[in-house]
């Protein structure tokens, strides 16, 4: 997402738990990006995020593009993994936007990456999918708190993507082919560009969206 942002001119603030892919992301994009190590399960890590863009003096995009799973069924998660994932997935963009609101303009974007998944029942991935279907409805309902001050909200539901998600939340590999990340971040290059509110990638998953709340089992 940063590759394609710096790409089309944009100024970046990356955040993340790991200050070694930071700081090889910086080495290859240059001044144009500047990183915050921060672990976004927690309140303080956000905190850390919002005062970074504090500094910044001002916020075009913010992009909400954190994610946290677990392939376990509801019943073996822990409190902490229930906790820690409520908290990435939903609770961390909700207090981002409203940290960072006073830093944008109209004209602004906030962008929700959440997933095409909630059109469906996430049987591998249950306790994602509900955080998720909870970022989806808080999105719908950000977009009419932000109308009225110019800022526009993009809400992104991407299928099967070809990063280490699955292997780190202990997913077996899937049959399915992958959709490459860049094509993810030049669909939200390509939104944020033509005020586009919703993007489904690939294009067909949209069609997940006539189930609606029957939630037909993907297993």
């Amino acid at each position: 997402m940063s590759v394609e942002l710096v790409k089309h001119g944009f100024e970046v603030l990356g955040a993340a738990r790991s200050e070694q892919a930071l700081h090889a992301l910086q080495e290859e994009l240059g001044q144009r990006f500047r990183y915050v190590v921060a672990d976004l399960s927690k309140l303080e890590g956000v905190e850390r995020v919002a005062q970074a863009a504090r500094e910044l003096g001002s916020v075009d995009v913010l992009v909400n593009n954190a994610g946290f799973g677990l392939y376990k069924r509801l019943l073996d998660h822990t409190d902490e993994e229930l906790a820690d994932m409520i908290m990435v997935n939903c609770v961390a963009p909700i207090a981002l936007v409203r940290k960072l609101v006073t830093l944008m303009r109209r004209g602004s974007f906030v962008v929700n990456v959440v997933t095409a998944g909630v059109h469906v029942l996430m049987t591998k991935l249950p306790a994602y999918g509900a955080s998720k279907i909870a970022l989806h409805y808080a999105t719908e309902a950000l977009r009419r708190e932000l109308k009225p001050l110019g800022i526009r909200v993009v809400a992104v539901y991407p299928g099967y993507i070809a990063t280490a998600f699955h292997e780190r939340a202990g997913g077996a590999p899937s049959r399915v082919k992958p959709i490459q990340p860049e094509r993810v971040a030049e669909a939200v290059v390509k939104a944020v560009l033509s005020g586009k509110e919703r993007v489904y990638i690939p294009g067909y998953a949209a069609f997940l969206r006539v189930f609606g709340p029957h939630l037909l089992p993907l297993s």
